[in-house]
């Protein structure tokens, strides 16, 4: 009976630190004053309250910068391969699970100032080309819902150069594209590019994704663990 008991204590001290020596691996992109490089150190309020989730749940990080699209292919397939900020879509739930809300932001279409095209619902602008970033929610939207004209990307900042560059009549974009340019941009772009359009169809909760491949109890621990930052 001794031995059957020192077994069961190994046994689960050996599971402990199996779950608990692990390094998850966070991808994720600069989104200005949420999400920023400085050097080669990472901040902001969304990347602070990751790693406090992190450390609510004992669970070790390790958080990377890579284009959208590369690191959603890249987790989408991997054990304990998390993703932040991410829209919840269909799609996506086949792989990933959302662990909770960070934050919120607003989609809109972005035209050129002197542009004269005006729309009054999503579905006239499909008789326009679109600027967009390769597979993010707003691709994966579009494309579901046969938007026939769609121009692809690799992050938004290329988008709207696209659409400066009369490549599409129209991007769709984050709000937060406005902060970008302000960071990034030498030039003043609001003479040149306008918000025209609010795309409320596409939801704008941003939530903490970790892959399906995951052990289900580093999934829960990230789940209790955020529940109690959040409240």
């Amino acid at each position: 009976m001794k031995k059957l008991i020192l077994f069961a204590i190994i046994f689960n001290f050996i599971g402990f630190n199996s779950i608990y020596g692990q390094e998850l691996i966070g991808f994720t992109e600069e989104l200005p004053g949420l999400i920023e490089l400085d050097g080669d150190q990472l901040k902001g309020p969304i990347v602070d309250k990751v790693r406090k989730i992190f450390k609510k749940a004992n669970l070790k990080e390790n958080l990377k910068v890579y284009p959208w699209a590369r690191s959603y292919e890249m987790a989408k397939r991997e054990k304990n391969y998390f993703v932040f900020p991410m829209a919840k879509n269909a799609e996506r739930e086949k792989y990933f699970n959302f662990v909770g809300v960070l934050f919120h932001i607003n989609t809109y279409l972005y035209q050129k100032t002197e542009s004269i095209i005006k729309i009054k619902t999503l579905e006239e602008a499909k008789k326009y080309s679109i600027c967009v970033v390769r597979n993010d929610v707003r691709d994966q939207y579009l494309t579901e819902k046969n938007f026939p004209n769609i121009v692809r990307f690799s992050d938004q900042s290329e988008a709207i150069h696209g659409l400066i560059a009369k490549k599409c009549d129209f991007a769709i974009c984050a709000e937060n594209i406005e902060y970008i340019w302000k960071k990034n941009v030498k030039e003043n772009l609001n003479y040149l590019v306008k918000k025209s359009f609010h795309v409320k169809e596409i939801n704008g909760e941003r939530y903490l994704s970790i892959s399906k491949q995951t052990d289900a109890e580093i999934i829960n621990k990230l789940v209790l663990a955020m529940k109690e930052i959040n409240k």
